[in-house]
């Protein structure tokens, strides 16, 4: 990522803090890359109730404050303001935190002491870096060492 690609976001990271983020909403990522369409600046916002009609709202008031204060250097670019989704990844602790009693599913980089790497199953507790997850198929609860963790993402259960 380039300088003036993250000067970029961190502006616009400020001004969504400042103005967007609130008890109800919060902001998941914020990307700004070139792809084959042209620039793109995504903004990912979540909450328990987010829907489509505040996308549109953020999408509104971001493409106001862009126009006045003229951060992007290029003149044709898009601006895209959406939810990370039902499956979203899962990040850090912080967001396993977040996420107790939500179904994942979990890689591993290497089998772990019960001779696994991979998970599916209900985000229980996480405590330091342990993250106690419960497989229903199984009944039984895995600890998990964070740092053996590849990939999580957030799962819907059928």
């Amino acid at each position: 990522m380039d300088v003036l690609s993250n000067s970029i976001k961190e502006k616009v990271k400020s001004y969504l803090e400042e103005n967007v983020k609130n008890e109800f909403l919060d902001i998941y990522d914020i990307q700004f890359r070139r792809e084959k369409s042209g620039w793109v600046l995504r903004i990912f916002i979540e909450g328990d109730n987010v829907g489509l009609s505040d996308c549109i709202s953020v999408s509104k008031q971001v493409s106001k404050w862009l126009d006045e204060v003229d951060i992007i250097p290029y003149e044709n670019y898009n601006l895209e303001v959406s939810t990370p989704g039902a499956t979203r990844e899962i990040r850090n602790l912080d967001e396993f935190k977040k996420y107790i009693g939500k179904y994942c599913k979990i890689k591993l980089v290497e089998h772990d002491k019960y001779g696994r790497k991979n998970y599916k199953g209900y985000i229980k507790n996480v405590e330091g870096d342990i993250i106690t997850l419960f497989v229903e198929e199984e009944n039984k609860e895995f600890e998990i060492d964070y740092y053996l963790v590849k990939k999580a993402n957030l799962e819907i259960k059928f």
